[in-house]
């Protein structure tokens, strides 16, 4: 019997949507490896930078963060943002995790995957800075995505540098039980987040994940996930729910999309 998967797709406020949008921007010269130091720690990032890139103007700046146990690279193949940036005018950053991990969680309860204690948060903020100051990045335009612990790290994001991120989106990642205890206050961040009923890592009715060999964290429903965004956000409680149209009816999946429209 087939498995029918429903993907959510739930957007607040003003929406993920001006990633799609962003045009007329300047110069670039592909994706090129660079290294940072922040807090003793040698941390590596690729940047990809369209064929248009100058430094006349402000560039929109996308981070995208990649999987436990990825790369940037294997981000960066995944993603497809490269060409999609050349079309569209903007600048792409793959940071990669310490032991190809992000310190997503606040209540610490992952950090013994990690072989030492990263400030990813600071790391990413750093790094902000650095774009805007050599890459002309737009710093009232920096978004975030990411998928799996990518995604736990740019919720993490969200919370911790709300105030310099416009817009983020999580992909296959449901919160840790305590993370809305470490992510009170701060600003509204639009949010895009895109969850399948049939992920077999973070269940969407949510439950303990094994994480380490002796570790096992409970995270949130999908549910659960999106109503703390929602309440955080100030968004709408009642979501309007569009069937996207099935263009493979012999796949076994349907596509849902929740929208949560912006507070007053």
């Amino acid at each position: 019997m087939k498995h029918r998967s429903r993907l959510l797709s739930i957007v607040f406020g003003l929406g993920f949507s001006a990633l799609l949008l962003l045009s007329g921007c300047p110069a670039g010269h592909g994706r090129t490896r660079h290294v940072l130091e922040h807090d003793g720690l040698r941390r590596d990032y690729l940047l990809h930078l369209p064929p248009s890139h100058d430094g006349d103007q402000a560039w929109p700046l996308v981070i995208a963060l990649h999987p436990f146990a990825a790369t940037g690279a294997m981000m960066a193949r995944t993603t497809n943002f490269d060409p999609i940036a050349d079309e569209e005018g903007f600048i792409v950053c793959y940071p990669e995790g310490v032991t190809f991990l992000w310190n997503g969680d606040p209540t610490d309860e992952a950090k013994g995957l990690l072989v030492e204690d990263a400030d990813d948060v600071g790391f990413i903020d750093l790094l902000i800075d650095q774009l805007i100051e050599d890459y002309g990045a737009d710093p009232s335009r920096v978004y975030v995505t990411g998928a799996s612990n990518g995604g736990l790290m740019t919720q993490r994001l969200a919370c911790a540098l709300g105030d310099r991120i416009a817009a983020a989106a999580p992909v296959m990642i449901t919160l840790p039980e305590g993370f809305p205890e470490g992510c009170e206050g701060g600003s509204a961040v639009p949010m895009l987040m895109i969850f399948g009923t049939e992920d077999p890592f973070f269940p969407s009715e949510g439950g303990a994940v094994q994480q380490g060999p002796s570790s096992a964290v409970t995270y949130l429903s999908a549910a659960d996930t999106v109503d703390f965004w929602v309440a955080r956000n100030g968004a709408a409680a009642e979501a309007q729910v569009e069937a996207l149209p099935d263009l493979d009816p012999g796949d076994g999946t349907r596509v849902f999309r929740e929208t949560h429209a912006a507070g007053e």
